[in-house]
């Protein structure tokens, strides 16, 4: 199976946007992935996660450059970026996959925002940084499991602007499965389930998002399936005073 050069360290910030959008060019219309979204949520459950939120400055201005998947979306919706304003037509229902390729690179990392159009009306605005860092980035074995932040965050950011998962080295078109479990007294529970396709680069990414409600602190445990492997990350979520 091939391999990707990938980060040892994976680390996302959705966060407003930092530094004036870089100037770029090349924004991928890549193949949409078509699995575990819906018709119903698509009005109301738009959502952002990019690829690889770490990476080097030349990742970032060379080949795909920056990827990332907004699930949700509907036949005939326009996707932009900030950071070219170039416009891809969306052609199916369900997770969208884009790339941009950043001309002028900033030192500390890529804020961006990616905007959803319908029927001529925005209708969603999301907003994600990559954060660079220097070296080789080495490689992953198959089925591995991407989890940031790591292995701790707050409430508030499980809440919103959530956790990002992403699963590399797959087979494509396989359905990887991700899942997260909250421990408690008896065990552990699900509360969360989500499924996509892996594309062309034989991965997939998600953001989950907790209900805001509800008690989020404690311990999980965040497992992703494709094909017969299968991996799991730890994340502790305390209570952000």
């Amino acid at each position: 199976m091939k391999k990707l050069a990938l980060a040892a360290t994976v680390a996302l910030s959705i966060t407003a946007l930092g530094a004036g959008p870089a100037a770029a060019a090349g924004l991928g219309n890549t193949p949409d992935r078509n699995g575990g979204a819906d018709k119903a949520s698509a009005s109301d459950k738009e959502d952002l996660a990019v690829r690889y939120a770490t990476m080097t400055p030349y990742e970032v201005s060379h080949g795909k450059g920056i990827e990332y998947t907004v699930d949700g979306l509907e036949a005939g919706d326009v996707v932009t970026t900030s950071l070219n304003d170039e416009k891809s037509v969306v052609e199916k229902d369900g997770p969208f996959d884009g790339a941009v390729v950043v001309d002028e690179v900033p030192k500390l990392g890529v804020s961006f925002t990616v905007s959803v159009e319908r029927d001529g009306e925005r209708v969603k605005e999301m907003t994600a940084r990559v954060d660079l860092i220097e070296g080789d980035r080495g490689e992953y074995k198959d089925g591995t499991l991407l989890v940031s932040p790591e292995p701790e965050t707050n409430d508030t950011v499980l809440s919103g602007p959530g956790v990002n998962l992403t699963m590399v080295n797959c087979e494509a078109d396989d359905e990887i499965r991700f899942r997260v479990f909250k421990k408690n007294a008896d065990g552990q529970t699900k509360v969360w389930e989500k499924s996509q396709l892996a594309g062309e680069d034989e991965a997939a990414s998600v953001r989950y998002l907790a209900d805001s409600d509800k008690d989020l602190w404690g311990k999980y445990v965040i497992t992703a399936e494709c094909g017969d492997l299968e991996d799991s990350v730890p994340l502790t979520v305390y209570i952000d005073n």
